[in-house]
């Protein structure tokens, strides 16, 4: 008898964070006793394949799900839907929900999702008006603990007193979605007054992902955050759309809230917040947290697990006194650590427990021909992912966007198809280009990754 078969569609790109690639990898590390596949929901499957798949879970991610703002929706928003409608179960993972929700929602329904997982515990009747009727709702993280606590330098050693990265959210999200930024601006801005060493910013293009991110961690000393959310929200992304037209027409303006009568109407109707994963990667790479007094997991006790920063900033002068405090700080980042992380307490199988309880109930005793097939075009691809061969990775990426040979040069051509017959991949990149000359997808992005290596564990 063949193993539980379990889809999950994700939608990975080269500045996807380290948080995204754990959820993922959760459900091939915890559903041992499962045959776990992954599946890029751009890439195209052949119609003889595609037509055949109908795993027992299918689980699509919310890097996928997060493309409802964007205008490839009506593109995507169907795509796979007939291997959701013959899955045993479907289950969607969601973030951001208060941003375009009806689009959520009604995808939910058009998916026949049996089970929702999301960051969000309140109100979930007001974002999901359709799905909260029919499908089960069960709360999750937007990240986890890592699995293995990392040697650290000590505090008194790096070089950062004060360090974060941080997004100034659109104001079409309520004043409470700014706030994270705010805080972390003004408490910069009184540190950098008094003498310490700050690296603290809110611009997009001072973003640190990958492996740049814990380093950047470990050089800091202190870090300050709260939760992140929602105060307002916005149905079908037309809020989000009216102030970015304003913003094109006034592009020097510091757009707030308060300068849109619409959102000032709408601003503190909800609060809708969640835990950033950044608790657990500050608490990992042995950084002082300064966080805004709140539920942590029920466990963050403030003075003991972080130092506490009230909303109006108002006791920053406390906050600074305890900057100095480095071997108070260090007893603060041990507690912190011992609870969040070494507990045990937070990791990623708590995740797929919320997705399936740890096990998977299977439809089918034998393997399937389609699913047998696929799983064998998904190694082909998944061997480009291989770092070792990236000139073959980026040169294929390169033919795409040419349009698989239009526009290439043919002795270039030839150069690829030789080092594909190498690798043993030249039929599959052939049944590739056939298969997408009517994709109104795969011309408008690559879906090949190369974050993650092409291994027998680690092949998305």
């Amino acid at each position: 008898m063949s193993k539980p078969t379990v889809l999950v569609i994700h939608a990975l790109r080269p500045t996807s964070r380290q948080t995204t690639i754990d959820h993922l990898l959760a459900f091939r590390e915890h559903l041992p006793n499962a045959d776990v596949q992954y599946l890029h929901f751009a890439q195209p499957l052949p119609s003889d394949i595609a037509d055949g798949v109908a795993p027992d879970l299918l689980i699509v991610n919310y890097d996928y799900l997060n493309y409802r703002f964007s205008p490839l929706w009506p593109y995507i928003k169907n795509r796979h839907r007939d291997i959701a409608r013959r899955s045993g179960k479907v289950v969607a993972i969601a973030q951001d929900d208060f941003w375009a929700h009806r689009l959520l929602d009604n995808w939910c329904v058009s998916w026949d999702v049996d089970r929702v997982l999301t960051p969000i515990d309140n109100d979930l009747d007001v974002l999901y008006p359709r799905t909260s009727k029919r499908a089960e709702f069960r709360t999750v993280l937007t990240g986890y603990a890592p699995s293995r606590v990392n040697d650290t330098p000590p505090l008194h050693e790096r070089p950062i007193d004060l360090g974060q990265r941080v997004r100034m959210m659109p104001p079409h999200l309520g004043k409470y979605a700014q706030e994270k930024a705010d805080q972390a601006v003004r408490l910069a801005s009184a540190a950098r007054s008094a003498g310490f060493i700050v690296d603290v910013s809110t611009r997009v293009e001072d973003s640190l992902v990958g492996d740049a991110w814990p380093q950047f961690l470990r050089q800091c000393k202190f870090t300050v955050g709260m939760k992140g959310g929602a105060s307002i929200a916005d149905p079908y992304g037309l809020l989000y759309n009216k102030v970015e037209s304003y913003r094109h027409r006034h592009p020097d303006s510091n757009l707030t809230t308060d300068m849109f009568g619409f959102l000032k109407r709408r601003d503190k109707k909800y609060k809708f917040s969640a835990i950033s994963p950044r608790l657990f990667e500050a608490a990992s790479e042995g950084v002082c947290q300064i966080l805004r007094p709140d539920n942590y997991l029920g466990v963050l006790e403030p003075g003991k697990h972080y130092i506490p920063l009230n909303a109006e900033v108002s006791n920053v002068d406390a906050v600074l006194t305890a900057m100095t405090d480095i071997d108070s700080a260090h007893e603060i980042v041990n507690s912190a650590r011992k609870v969040l992380i070494e507990s045990g307490q937070f990791g990623y199988r708590h995740l797929v427990s919320a997705a399936c309880d740890l096990k998977v109930d299977a439809t089918y005793a034998t393997e399937s021909t389609a699913w047998s097939t696929m799983k064998a075009w998904l190694a082909q691809s998944a061997a480009l992912s291989n770092p070792s061969d990236l000139p073959l990775h980026d040169s294929v990426i390169h033919l795409i966007h040419e349009g698989l040979g239009r526009g290439v040069s043919d002795s270039a051509l030839q150069c690829v198809r030789q080092r594909l017959s190498d690798r043993n991949l030249t039929d599959w990149f052939d049944s590739m280009h056939e298969a997408t000359r009517q994709d109104p997808v795969m011309w408008r992005m690559p879906w090949i990754p190369r974050l993650i290596s092409a291994t027998p564990d680690n092949d998305l």
